[in-house]
C-alpha cells in the first residue's frame, strides 16, 4: 500500500513539474544556472560585491556606479587638479614678474632703463 501511494505522489509531482510554462505578453524565457541573476533591460546590474560609496550614490532614484567607472572619473579628476595647480603656479610666477617689472620701470632713470625692465 505505502508503495502505490508513494508512486501516486511521485506520479503527480513529475506531470506538475512538465506542466505548461508561460511566459507574459513581451517576454522570453531563460535557462538559468544555479547563482545567475536577472535584471531588466532597462536596468543596471549590480553583483553582491558591489559597495556603496555614500548613501546618495546608490539612490536608486539616481543611479548607481561601477567601480571601473569611479575610478575612471577620479583619474580624470586628479589630472584636472594637476592642470589647475600648474596654471595657478604659472599664473603666480607671471604675476610676480609683472610686478618686477612694473616696479623696474617706475624706479628707471630714463625710457632705455624702462625699455630694458620689459624686456
Amino acid at each position: 500500500m505505502k508503495t502505490l501511494v508513494f508512486l501516486f505522489v511521485l506520479l503527480l509531482v513529475s506531470t506538475g513539474a512538465q506542466g505548461e510554462f508561460t511566459c507574459l505578453d513581451g517576454t522570453s524565457p531563460a535557462c538559468l544556472d544555479g547563482g545567475d541573476t536577472v535584471c531588466p533591460a532597462s536596468a543596471k546590474c549590480v553583483d553582491d560585491k558591489a559597495v556603496c560609496l555614500d548613501e546618495s550614490s546608490c539612490d536608486s532614484d539616481r543611479g548607481f556606479i561601477c567601480g571601473s567607472e569611479y575610478d575612471s572619473f577620479l583619474n580624470d579628476y586628479k589630472k584636472v587638479v594637476a592642470q589647475y595647480n600648474e596654471l595657478t603656479s604659472e599664473n603666480v610666477d607671471l604675476r610676480e614678474e609683472r610686478l618686477e617689472q612694473r616696479s623696474c620701470v617706475i624706479n628707471a632713470h630714463s625710457l632705455k632703463d624702462a625699455i630694458r625692465c620689459v624686456r
